[in-house]
């Protein structure tokens, strides 16, 4: 935390700009006073320090949601490949190549493969992560980290890609699966439907020989779901549907779900044979997802929404945006809910746990007892603000819910210190009606009740 050159109380004060006025005026106080007072205990200040920066960084950890970043383009960014919480690479229209090395928090612009749009970048995630794909008119490789590409296919305009390993990977444009086995030096072509009115719009690789395509007949208003468990070589179609989809994504072999437009949701639990309608408090279109766990899901879409569902896509609640900008794609790890979205305008947005709900410590007292305020105002609209008091660091869950019991927003999910704390709420994207507000923290339970009125 602190650099080798900072060995002194003044140099540490320097480093906390929550605790420098408090800490400044102190030692102000004390060197204007020594002759009369003598000199204060060093553990005096030592205690001083340590509560200081403990309130400083834990109340800056509390309070981030997702930020926006500077990208530096205004094109359409429709991609991002995070290979680790570190290094990130984004793409989009005008063949807009970016990267970054300090998890989403400045872009570089890398060489260009291509001067049409980019549809996806990828690189596989059991391989050298400075190798990767783009997909736009023909489909482009690097082996240096995006500093130069190599075309490996010429024509043909193709709208997704995915790769099992360095060798074998999947490249689709209208009806047509172009399969290599030797990481893209040859390419086979395979017809994965009859149908000419469909175009693909996502190949995903799901586990073992299992892969899966989203096709869709625009004009026609259908959707459809193909099959192969031999590595792409033959296709079935297991599923066809009104609406257009954007999107899917699969967490195992069972469990799967696809968003599009108008907030079109289904999920599916036997591999996409069937699939159940999900509904949210959003109407806008959606446009991509991504799992970061098996239960940890998100979705983003026009006019900035990001949805997340804690219980593996059963339920959905909005999440606070800073821009109103249509919101093409994102990838948030599960291990310390680092996330990246992008979208339209060059939009990067960020997060660091997640992008929940802001919550703040107030006070520095330690509470006797668990508790759990009556939100304020009440009734309320659109905001209200709730107050809890942990006595003894624990793991606390902050859940509001429906009428019917259903999980409408996840407030707080984090492993809270003892304190005092309280969290500001916005309800914009649900309607008017009875909710529940419930915490839970160790053995601790309550739940109490408030009415939104729009």
């Amino acid at each position: 935390m602190f650099s080798q050159s900072e060995t002194t109380w003044e140099g540490l004060i320097q480093v906390s700009s929550s605790g420098e006025l408090t800490l400044r005026s102190c030692l102000k106080k004390y060197n204007s006073n020594k002759s009369q007072k003598g000199q204060i205990e060093m553990k005096t200040i030592s205690k001083l320090l340590i509560i200081i920066f403990t309130i400083s960084l834990f109340n800056s950890f509390t309070s981030s949601q997702w930020v926006q970043t500077t990208s530096g383009t205004s094109n359409f960014l429709t991609s991002i490949q995070c290979i680790s919480t570190v290094t990130n690479y984004a793409a989009g229209f005008g063949g807009t190549v970016l990267k970054s090395t300090n998890g989403g928090g400045t872009w570089q612009s890398l060489t260009s493969p291509s001067a049409s749009n980019i549809n996806k970048i990828f690189f596989p995630p059991t391989g050298n992560a400075t190798t990767g794909w783009v997909a736009s008119v023909g489909v482009f490789k690097s082996t240096n980290g995006g500093i130069n590409w190599v075309q490996q296919i010429a024509t043909g305009s193709f709208s997704d890609l995915a790769f099992v390993d360095l060798n074998t990977g999947f490249a689709v444009r209208s009806t047509i699966v172009s399969k290599t086995t030797n990481g893209g030096t040859n390419f086979t072509n395979i017809n994965y439907t009859s149908n000419s009115a469909i175009t693909a719009n996502r190949i995903i690789y799901v586990t073992g020989q299992t892969v899966m395509i989203l096709g869709v007949d625009n004009a026609n208003d259908t959707t459809f779901v193909f099959k192969s468990t031999n590595l792409g070589d033959t296709w079935t179609q297991i599923f066809k549907t009104p609406g257009v989809f954007f999107d899917m994504k699969f967490v195992n072999l069972n469990t799967g779900m696809m968003c599009g437009n108008n907030a079109l949701i289904k999920r599916t639990t036997n591999g996409g044979t069937s699939w159940n309608t999900i509904t949210t408090s959003v109407s806008t279109d959606l446009s991509g997802m991504h799992f970061a766990s098996s239960n940890i899901f998100y979705m983003v879409g026009s006019g900035g929404k990001i949805l997340k569902s804690t219980n593996a896509g059963v339920n959905w609640f909005t999440q606070t945006c800073p821009v109103t900008a249509n919101l093409r794609a994102i990838h948030v790890f599960s291990a310390d809910d680092n996330g990246i979205i992008v979208g339209a305008g060059g939009t990067i947005l960020r997060t660091t746990n997640g992008g929940i709900t802001s919550f703040v410590q107030t006070g520095n007292e330690i509470p006797q007892s668990f508790s759990l305020g009556q939100n304020y105002p009440n009734p309320f609209n659109p905001q209200t603000t709730f107050s809890f008091s942990i006595s003894k660091q624990e793991y606390v869950q902050l859940r509001v819910y429906d009428l019917l019991g259903k999980e409408a927003v996840m407030l707080v999910n984090e492993n809270l210190q003892a304190g005092n704390y309280s969290v500001t709420f916005d309800a914009s994207a649900l309607p008017s009606g009875t909710y529940f507000y419930r915490i839970t923290a160790g053995g601790f339970n309550e739940v109490k009740k408030m009415i939104l009125i729009k």
